[in-house]
């Protein structure tokens, strides 16, 4: 829960940060700071700062240390994590790296607070990437075989596994240009272009896992082709981290600055293609029921569509990242408003929950086709207008009390443990 609720202030913060800056609305001063010199570089600089915020601090946190933390355990039948206590080190890491960045968007601190700000993070997603693998190893019924686990249960293991392999590389770049002095911004705006591949497949597996369990569950259908899909997990996970990892060790900085159009092709976008497949049988064999987690988890395939074919154009790689980011915050809501009455007792308001993905749904594809101008202006108003929205919807929820829900309220769709538990959860304890 600490980690949703750090990676809803990180969203807000990052989603007003992003508002500010595509609507032209950032202070001119704090521009004329940043800028040295070179006004363009330093709103280019503010934009990385807002996809570090939203990356680094609300969608992958959420992903793994929230909805991970959350519902692996139930879906394991365990009574908790593996190693919780590692699991809160983790999180506080997180979470003082966050504030040593919001601390470092001030052009009066030194560098090295970013620096140290990304250190922290890579030291707290490994603690998380470490907690979770033992979870999913250790933590199952006796007699349980590993290839009989959920898809979000792979999924969130295989994110854990690609943490663990890439994070330490991530760190030993950070404290290479510690050492190295010269100028640090420069350096680690480097090293998160070249950390750009593994983080859309950090990114997209607990994605995958989430809108996989939704599928399932308004399909009134099993996932199909539940062997394929895992494989294309594995070789987003284990083969993107991988070659990532020989890549900057073995090239460098340089070399991965433009990865290979066909790595690129095998490693992401072909297990995406794989996956996108399984869910169309799926929804074509079983009896689609329209919800809000459903209409999110449409909206994250129609994502998946659009970066795939981005991916095939020359130098469509930047436009991939935004769409897989925006993809990733489509899968946290469909997870948000599936499993929000199993975490607080009580399902999300049907009006505000659709109001709130027609604004963001307006919103991202505005911002996806045009980011200045007028249409990025009014992309960038209707996804502020849908944070609001969001805002109000979360503190309702956190404020009004509870109503007795059903174990399982999503009705015989819903197969998975945690719809054996009583809603919420955490009352069985």
């Amino acid at each position: 829960m600490l980690y949703l609720v750090m990676a809803i202030v990180a969203g807000l913060v990052g989603g007003l940060l992003a508002v500010g800056l595509q609507a032209g609305l950032l202070p001119h001063a704090l521009i004329e700071a940043w800028a040295g010199g070179d006004t363009p570089g330093a709103m280019e600089r503010i934009a990385r700062r807002h996809g570090m915020m939203m990356v680094f601090f609300c969608a992958l946190p959420a992903l793994t240390g929230g909805f991970g933390n959350w519902f692996v355990p139930l879906l394991l039948r365990a009574r908790a994590l593996a190693l919780p206590r590692l699991a809160l080190a983790g999180w506080g890491l997180v979470a003082a790296s966050f504030v040593a960045v919001l601390a470092g968007l001030s052009p009066a601190l030194p560098a090295q607070v970013s620096l140290l700000a990304l250190l922290g993070w890579c030291l707290g997603m490994l603690m998380q990437g470490i907690c979770m693998v033992a979870t999913v190893l250790n933590m199952g019924p006796m007699g349980q075989r590993l290839r009989d686990l959920p898809l979000f249960v792979w999924a969130q293991g295989l994110a854990g596994m690609m943490a663990v392999m890439v994070m330490p590389v991530m760190a030993g770049g950070l404290t290479r240009i510690w050492l190295g002095g010269g100028d640090i911004s420069t350096h680690i705006d480097v090293l998160l272009h070249a950390f750009s591949g593994p983080e859309i497949a950090l990114l997209l597996l607990p994605s995958i896992g989430i809108v996989s369990q939704v599928v399932e569950t308004f399909c009134d259908r099993p996932l199909q082709m539940p062997r394929l899909v895992l494989g294309a997990l594995v070789v987003m996970s284990v083969g993107g981290g991988s070659v990532w990892v020989h890549d900057l060790l073995h090239g460098g900085l340089a070399h991965l600055a433009a990865p290979s159009p066909a790595v690129q092709l095998g490693l992401i976008v072909v297990p995406v293609l794989v996956v996108l497949v399984a869910w169309a049988q799926t929804v074509r064999l079983g009896h689609m029921r329209a919800s809000v987690p459903m209409e999110w988890a449409v909206g994250f395939v129609a994502l998946l569509l659009a970066g795939s074919v981005m991916s095939l154009r020359p130098g469509g790689m930047a436009d991939v990242h935004a769409a897989t980011l925006y993809a990733a915050v489509f899968a946290l809501f469909a997870g948000f408003y599936y499993w929000i009455g199993k975490m607080v007792g009580h399902v999300a308001p049907v009006g505000a929950s659709r109001l709130h993905f027609g604004l963001t749904v307006g919103g991202t594809v505005l911002s996806l086709l045009a980011f200045h101008g007028a249409p990025g202006v009014l992309g960038a108003v209707l996804m502020g207008l849908s944070v609001l929205v969001f805002a109000g919807i979360v503190v309702q929820a956190g404020l009004r009390p509870g109503r007795p829900l059903p174990d399982n309220y999503w009705g015989p769709g819903a197969r998975t443990a945690e719809w054996q538990v009583s809603s919420p959860a955490r009352e069985k304890a």
